[in-house]
């Protein structure tokens, strides 16, 4: 009797066992197919009308302050820029002191997020070009530590998706100073910066060519090969999937081979510690022509390594001359 009340227990427990109805499961297929075509437009959509309508146009020029001199000498100033939209942009400027009535040569330049508008301090020499840099919009800690980083993902995020707009606005004001040929600006992105300089010159066609230093392509591989070494393997991955899918916008595929017909150089560094070739090889056939590849014999550039900054301005310098562009 026993047996057979247990039997007739477990018969009842399966007869009450809850069934996932036909409509239900055609319900989230959908729910699911609906979610996959949302990510895939978002991964894939062009934001240049975006980077376009948050930087708007350039109504005022203020704060306008001369705090010191580069190593060549060039004068040090910094303004805040402000457009008709709202978005004000910090940013540095090297350039002569004297306004001589010549106009020269210039180029934005965007690097790491702690480097921001100083770097444009960080090349020893730049000849008769004129610099600008911009800050990063984000004031944020560039690496959170622990779960932290969960907090400022947000607000990193959107920091990133504004800078492009705040490059934008920094080309206006270039283009509108008196010491600028306006018909040879150029943006220069290094490391952190290529993405963003990609993106902004595909945006801005203005603009007379972009220098594409020691960058990648393929966000999702180079945030994981950058940091493979912080967490576990499937954490890391992990991190690295999220990253790309939040900062797919600006992804450098997307907006490589928009710069053309201006031209292009693309340098990468043989030795990369942060950037593997992979990525590199990307970046270099997104890019169209015109363009000049070229492969460092070195490791990934820091402000601190005087001589791969040294060989990095006069390898962009040559490729200027070459094109017009200085």
């Amino acid at each position: 009797m026993a047996i057979s009340s247990r039997d007739g227990d477990d018969s009842r427990a399966h007869r009450r066992r809850p069934k996932v109805s036909r409509r239900t499961t055609l319900i989230l297929l959908a729910a699911a197919l609906v979610l996959m075509v949302a990510l895939w437009l978002y991964s894939t959509r062009d934001y240049r009308p975006v980077f376009s309508r948050t930087a708007g146009e350039l109504i005022q020029v203020r704060d306008s302050t001369g705090f010191g001199r580069a190593e060549d000498g060039k004068q040090l100033t910094e303004v805040t820029l402000v457009s008709d939209t709202g978005l004000e942009v910090r940013v540095r400027v090297r350039a002569l002191g004297e306004r001589t009535g010549t106009r020269h040569p210039a180029a934005l330049m965007v690097g790491g997020m702690r480097t921001g508008r100083k770097t444009v301090d960080v090349p020893l020499e730049t000849e008769n070009l004129i610099l600008a840099s911009v800050d990063y919009p984000y004031d944020g800690p560039v690496w959170p530590e622990g779960w932290h980083w969960v907090r400022y993902l947000i607000p990193l995020r959107r920091g990133f998706l504004e800078t492009p707009p705040a490059l934008l606005l920094a080309a206006q004001y270039l283009y509108t100073r008196d010491d600028v040929d306006p018909e040879r600006v150029s943006i220069i992105g290094v490391s952190l910066g290529v993405p963003f300089a990609a993106a902004t010159a595909a945006t801005d066609r203005r603009l007379a060519g972009a220098a594409l230093l020691h960058g990648g392509a393929d966000i999702r591989r180079m945030a994981y090969y950058a940091y493979a070494d912080a967490g576990p393997p499937w954490v890391m991955n992990g991190l690295a999937v999220v990253t790309a899918w939040l900062v797919a916008p600006l992804e450098p595929t997307k907006y490589a081979g928009e710069i053309a017909p201006r031209p292009t150089l693309v340098v990468n560094a043989t030795d990369d510690e942060r950037i593997d070739p992979h990525s590199g090889d990307r970046l270099q056939r997104a890019v169209r022509q015109p363009k000049r590849v070229i492969w460092h014999e070195s490791g990934h550039v820091h402000r601190s390594q005087t001589e791969i900054v040294v060989e990095l301005m006069e390898l962009t310098l040559e490729w200027m001359d070459a094109n017009g562009l200085r």
